[in-house]
């Protein structure tokens, strides 16, 4: 290995070792107390920042934003639930919680029983019923079918 390159590795090793002791949430955010701290030094950073495309801070910024993103992502019941299953399920899910709605109260799906088989995973919502639960709660249909649009 070529010496020069050696002593770039040693002084590029320390320098990170200092930024993670001043930043340890670029590592990881395992705590509020971690994602709090990130969430400052975003804001800071945007502000420093402004709207410079150009400025080199603009790295660090997305490195402290893909760290908020995976512990947001972890953390919330929502996006965690959306990990674990269908989106669709989890959209329901949640619809569900938000109006205090029992299995039974979804005739825009059907029965106890078909509601209990889509929620399970066994059975898909058709478009007729997409149609009458984004009416019912006034969201776009296209979240039912995993789009944005």
């Amino acid at each position: 290995m070529n010496p020069h390159k050696s002593e770039n590795l040693g002084e590029l090793t320390r320098r990170f070792d200092l930024l993670l002791e001043v930043a340890p949430f670029l590592e990881a955010i395992n705590h509020e107390a971690d994602y709090q701290c990130a969430l400052e030094a975003t804001e800071a950073l945007c502000n420093a920042i402004g709207d410079n495309p150009d400025d080199s801070r603009n790295l660090l910024l997305d490195m402290i934003t893909r760290q908020i993103e995976r512990y947001e992502y972890q953390t919330d019941p929502v996006l965690s639930q959306w990990d674990k299953q269908d989106g669709t399920i989890a959209l329901l899910q949640t619809l569900m919680r938000q109006h205090d709605l029992k299995q039974s109260e979804l005739p825009e799906i059907g029965s106890q029983g078909v509601v209990s088989e889509v929620l399970n995973g066994k059975r898909t919502l058709n478009l007729k019923q997409i149609q009458k639960l984004a009416s019912r709660f006034q969201i776009s249909a296209a979240l039912f079918m995993g789009t944005d649009s």
